[in-house]
C-alpha cells in the first residue's frame, strides 16, 4: 500500500486542490467553492494523512485517495 512519508505530506501543505469530479473543462476556471487548500497532516495508527480545506467541509485523505480524488492546482 503506498502511503505519505513525512516530507510529502508537508511538501503539500497550502497547496491548492480541487476535486477531479468538480474540475471544469480546460477552457473554464474552476469555481472558487470548488477549490480547498491543504492546511494540515495527520498521523492516525502510523499512516500520514493530509488535511484539505473546502469552503463548506474538512477532509483527510490517505495517498491513495489523494491520488484518485484530487487535482493540485498549478498557477
Amino acid at each position: 500500500m503506498s502511503e505519505f512519508t513525512l516530507d510529502e505530506a508537508v511538501a503539500l501543505i497550502y497547496q491548492h486542490v480541487i476535486l477531479k469530479n468538480k474540475l471544469a473543462s480546460h477552457d473554464k476556471k474552476p469555481e472558487l467553492s470548488n477549490i480547498g487548500h491543504i492546511c494540515g497532516v495527520l498521523t492516525l495508527n502510523d499512516q500520514i494523512e493530509v488535511v484539505v480545506k473546502f469552503q463548506d467541509e474538512l477532509k483527510q485523505v490517505t495517498k491513495t485517495e489523494f491520488q484518485s480524488e484530487l487535482v493540485i492546482l498549478r498557477p
